[in-house]
């Protein structure tokens, strides 16, 4: 019995479900927007993904509905990388990562990839889906897929996490705050 219940007891673990979670350490709001080079409302309106370097990248071609802050303006279109996607019948999902939608506009901190593509800065941290109200009133949420977020040490222990910044909050107002921080964090 006793030697049945040790043999037994590795398949037990091998059936147990695949654990799937992302932990990152948690930015702050002025991080987000120090180590952004553009702060947009914008929707991805083509998406490719391929295989690069034995991963799953996806690249999204995002319309800049609305500039908020940096180098981006109305109309522009960029170029967005994101890890994971679906190539053939492969598929990769990367916790805490951005993922964006086409057609679904986000409130996105993008960074210039030194390639010259943009990525979301801070990966999920750095998206916030946008939805309206019941007043009509366009709302920014942050991205479900940012995963565990550690408390960070540091000069950024006591500082406001972008997440609890923007997280429900009108867009026209977080909009105003993140250029203000803008203008702080990237004056010369």
């Amino acid at each position: 019995m006793v030697l049945c219940a040790a043999l037994g007891a590795p398949l037990l673990l091998a059936r147990s479900d695949e654990a799937r979670a992302s932990v990152s350490v948690a930015i702050s709001f002025d991080a987000l927007v120090r180590a952004s080079t553009a702060v947009v409302v914008g929707t991805a309106v083509e998406q490719r993904s391929v295989w690069e370097g034995g991963r799953i990248y996806s690249y999204s071609r995002v319309h800049v509905d609305s500039p908020v802050a940096g180098e981006l303006h109305g109309d522009d279109e960029v170029w967005v990388r994101t890890m994971g996607g679906i190539v053939g019948d492969v598929g990769q999902i990367v916790d805490g990562e951005a993922v964006l939608t086409v057609g679904r506009p986000s409130l996105l901190f993008l960074h210039r990839a030194s390639d010259g593509v943009h990525v979301v800065t801070a990966r999920a941290q750095g998206q916030f889906g946008l939805y309206t109200d019941e007043q009509k009133q366009l709302r920014a949420r942050k991205s479900s897929g940012v995963g565990a977020l550690l408390a960070p040490k540091g000069a950024d222990a006591a500082a406001a996490m972008a997440g609890d910044m923007i997280h429900e909050r009108a867009v026209a107002d977080a909009a105003k705050d993140i250029a203000t921080a803008w203008s702080r964090a990237h004056a010369m």
